[in-house]
């Protein structure tokens, strides 16, 4: 984060005290994805010439906004996996962290280009476990940091991404109502208003 957006941020009483740094993937599986994938690739330019981005692999950010959930049968395989087909909204983010006591806090902007989905793959870690509370580890409203490669885009413009990796992070991790951003190097970065400005007060008779 820049620091006279910092300065700026504190001065409203946005920001608290917290150690800015790099994005760190979660493991050495997500590492090998965030070194080779290609964050400056965005949901518009893929819409514009697919054919140009069909072999390149893209990290995308969205907000989870519906799932489907199907169990794999697990007549060869005790634990099996889930099936997740997942509607993601495009949000920008600067590919940077926030470290806060209860972990990673991360800054997206509110704007972004439009929808993306995946197919992917989830280990269940207890047999007995249903597709309802399979659902609750990827619930609508929770961020995702998505590695895939461009497939085809739907009659709406929703992209289709070819799975390589996801991450899923918690409501309590993120925000998008303190940063207004859009692609890097090209738009700048703003505060956003976080309190809404209330209706005026109908006059009483």
């Amino acid at each position: 984060m820049k620091p006279t957006l910092i300065l700026t941020l504190l001065a409203a009483g946005l920001a608290s005290c917290t150690t800015d740094r790099p994005y760190e993937p979660r493991n050495q599986h997500e590492t090998i994805e965030f070194q080779n994938d290609h964050t400056d690739v965005y949901p518009d330019d893929i819409r514009k010439d697919i054919d140009h981005y069909d072999h390149l692999t893209v990290a995308w950010a969205g907000i989870i906004v519906s799932n489907n959930v199907i169990g794999d049968d697990m007549s060869s395989d005790p634990k099996g996996k889930y099936r997740y087909d997942t509607v993601f909204k495009h949000r920008y983010f600067d590919w940077e962290q926030d470290e806060h006591s209860d972990g990673i806090h991360l800054l997206i902007s509110p704007r972004g280009e439009g929808s993306f989905r995946m197919r992917w793959k989830a280990h269940r870690n207890d047999p007995d476990a249903s597709e309802d509370e399979a659902m609750k580890y990827a619930t609508p409203g929770k961020l995702a940091i998505v590695y895939g490669t461009p497939e085809s885009i739907d009659a709406d413009g929703t992209i289709v991404l070819r799975y390589h990796y996801i991450r899923i992070i918690g409501k309590g991790h993120y925000t998008d109502n303190e940063l207004d951003y859009g692609r890097l190097g090209q738009q700048p970065f703003r505060p956003v208003d976080a309190v809404p400005t209330p209706d005026a007060t109908p006059p009483s008779h």
